[in-house]
């Protein structure tokens, strides 16, 4: 009995000092931001891109002649902006302005990384975009990953014309959770992103896009998600993709059918 009290002990003890290290470095579990500091991407020549900093709002602009409608995209937990150019070949053909947004903690911003923080400056620039553009211009909200409970918060906030949202979650406390359903992470995450809270709040119509094989965020998540939207919601299932191989594997099924998606909520 003792040998068999003590195995308990030690056994809640380990499993104590796993959920304190969870909880006490849970944004460098959340948030990877690597790669290029901003305003220094190579890359932007290629697209005839460029860096813009306003006031603390950071983002990659990409403006063609005679635009139809702005598409603001905000990317995934890992990287930086620099690293999702491939969105201007995705997108390319569209005839409009290209954003790409930069988070705060990220592209060589050494603040830590925090949801609130993202959220506000993320709403910040949309703002700023309808503020100085004359011509007001439909303007449509892409998320990616994580990004994807950037948007649809926005969009709770200010009107927009539409959500394109790849790789969705309803919350990133359910993400966590299938990955670690052996701890309360729910209760321990910070940073919870409660995009099926925010997607109750906006009356954006909203297309998502999801890899059945997606081993990040299982296909599930999406399937609940798009239900909980009040405006018109439709996910996409794609064959074959996993989390980090859809926008290549998907690219065509994607160009297609967000472009429907823009004309039709133009």
């Amino acid at each position: 009995m003792k040998l068999i009290i003590q195995i308990i002990t030690v056994g809640m003890a380990f499993y104590c000092m796993i959920a304190i290290i969870i909880y006490f470095f849970q944004e460098k579990m959340l948030f990877y931001p690597m790669g290029t500091p901003f305003g220094t991407c190579s890359q932007l020549v290629r697209y005839n891109a460029k860096a813009v900093n306003v006031d603390g709002i950071r983002y990659y602009l990409k403006q063609v002649i005679n635009p139809e409608n702005w598409i603001v995209i905000y990317h995934g937990n890992a990287g930086n902006a620099c690293d999702r150019t491939y969105f201007y070949d995705l997108l390319s053909g569209f005839n409009s302005n290209i954003v790409l947004f930069e988070y705060p903690g990220f592209g060589g911003d050494l603040s830590v990384p925090d949801e609130n923080i993202i959220r506000e400056k993320a709403l910040a620039l949309v703002s700023y975009i309808k503020k100085t553009e004359s011509e007001k211009l439909p303007i449509f909200l892409m998320g990616e990953s994580m990004g994807t409970g950037v948007a649809t918060w926005v969009s709770t906030q200010t009107s927009i014309s539409g959500l394109i949202l790849i790789s969705a979650y309803t919350s990133m406390a359910d993400v966590a959770q299938n990955h670690y359903p052996w701890l309360p992470v729910r209760y321990l995450l910070k940073h919870k992103f409660l995009s099926n809270i925010w997607a109750k709040q906006t009356d954006s119509p909203a297309i998502l896009f999801h890899g059945l094989d997606d081993d990040i965020i299982p296909i599930k998540l999406a399937r609940e998600q798009v239900t909980n939207f009040k405006g018109r919601a439709r996910l996409i299932e794609i064959d074959d993709c996993k989390h980090n191989n859809i926008l290549g594997i998907g690219e065509t099924v994607l160009k297609k059918e967000i472009k429907k998606f823009i004309i039709s909520e133009s």
